[in-house]
């Protein structure tokens, strides 16, 4: 009988150490979570270093932790390829779409938790700019899944005069009252740009409710959070998200706490910009909109969103403070229209509906994921060159970032070597190569 108490409050210790070292991140080795360590800093160090060298990019971070202890958190090659400027774990990335996960989704996520907010009802309800277009019914789920029928139209079509400059209405070159968003440096938006993307929006011409990945479903984030709460969209997510989890280094418009030194730049746009974009965000909707939207916006480290993902494997919980229920995270990080082939969860992207991808086979195109992500994992990925993945079942996080579009976005060589993946990949090795 006391042996059997005495391995119960072994187990009951070995519960809580366990439980108490989930309660926030912290570093450690990979073999003390059941990692080979040796591996797996070995492979990703090689697959970095390669992809440098092809010219996948010119630097990249990366961040694997299993268990809350991080065990990879390293940064490779420089700013640009004139190798000026070395990559440092504090400086940041532009995020493009895993915006949408680290910032907008969760803002929904709250607001829906607290019925302020409600899927299934139209967005007409929370949006009057909806209201008598053809477009009222659409539901929450519906647009948070891509399941919406809108679709991106071409930022030239409106941004752009005949004679393919900026439009002289829209832009301008000096600041005032009328003109106070910056578009880039040297380049103010009008102040009533949302609206405008708002409207356009709403009024789009409906099409066939199935799977299509669109950025406007996202646009549309802030509106709602404000309209909901009275709140200012970035005010709120800082407040309600960011403070609490301790998250200091993710931002929208980067420039009025950090210097350009600490600011990877992404790509030299000869259409809109003409010039460097750094500094300000890369998706030119975004820009529009002052540099703050559901979809794109966020620059940030590897290491200020590894909380963000590790509270979601918590089941909502970080540091002592729950965000979410339990409940809440499976309904947004399951898939909701199987039947209508979309793998996608709400607002989270997952693993494609019967993806069996192999990494011995080469005729099925990879994706940007582990081929060895288990169907419960979630998270996304970015147009610049960024992915945020997170796996229930190994409670394994994986952060990637990186500024593949410079000089350009034409670049083939980044989706041939599909660096993101081989790097996941190996944190699924390394577990599995581990020996006690």
């Amino acid at each position: 009988m006391k042996r059997l108490f005495t391995f119960i409050v072994v187990l009951a210790t070995i519960s809580t150490a366990t439980a108490k070292r989930h309660n926030t991140l912290c570093y450690g080795t990979a073999e003390s979570v059941a990692m080979n360590g040796e591996y797996l800093s070995r492979t990703i160090d090689s697959i970095a270093n390669a992809s440098i060298e092809a010219g996948c990019f010119p630097g990249c971070q990366i961040l694997v932790a299993r268990r809350g202890v991080i065990v990879h958190h390293k940064s490779y090659g420089y700013h640009t390829n004139e190798k000026l400027r070395a990559v440092e774990n504090s400086h940041i990335y532009d995020m493009a779409s895993c915006t949408k996960v680290m910032a907008a989704t969760m803002c929904l996520m709250r607001l829906v938790e607290q019925k302020k907010l409600d899927l299934d009802k139209p967005i007409a309800n929370y949006l009057e700019e909806f209201k008598g277009t053809s477009n009222e019914k659409l539901t929450l789920r519906e647009i948070l899944t891509h399941q919406s029928g809108l679709r991106n139209e071409g930022f030239s079509r409106w941004a752009l005069d005949k004679e393919k400059n900026l439009s002289s209405t829209i832009f301008s070159s000096t600041q005032s009252e009328e003109y106070p968003h910056l578009f880039c440096e040297g380049i103010y938006v009008h102040k009533n740009t949302r609206e405008m993307m708002l409207n356009r929006i709403a009024n789009q011409k409906p099409r066939d409710k199935k799977f299509h990945y669109s950025c406007y479903n996202f646009h549309l984030a802030g509106f709602l959070v404000e309209r909901t709460t009275d709140r200012n969209y970035e005010e709120y997510l800082y407040e309600e998200f960011y403070k609490p989890l301790g998250v200091k280094d993710a931002m929208y418009n980067p420039t009025r706490k950090y210097s350009l030194e600490q600011i990877v730049p992404t790509e030299l746009d000869n259409r809109y910009r003409k010039k460097l974009v750094h500094g300000y965000v890369h998706d030119e909707a975004a820009a529009f909109m002052g540099g703050v939207s559901g979809n794109a916006g966020l620059f940030a480290n590897t290491e200020s969103l590894a909380p963000i993902l590790q509270m979601l494997l918590n089941g909502g919980e970080y540091n002592g403070t729950r965000y979410f229920k339990r409940k809440t995270i499976r309904e947004w990080t399951s898939c909701q229209y199987p039947k209508n082939n979309n793998h996608r969860a709400i607002g989270f992207d997952r693993r494609r509906i019967g993806d069996k991808v192999k990494l011995a086979d080469r005729t099925t195109k990879p994706y940007y994921y582990a081929p060895s992500a288990s169907e419960k994992s979630f998270g996304h990925s970015g147009f610049t060159g960024t992915m945020v993945w997170a796996d229930p079942k190994e409670d394994l996080v994986f952060v990637f970032l990186s500024n593949r579009v410079h000089p350009t976005r034409r670049n083939k060589v980044y989706f041939e070597i599909n660096p993101r993946s081989k790097c996941h990949e190996a944190a699924y090795q390394a577990i599995r190569r581990y020996k006690k």
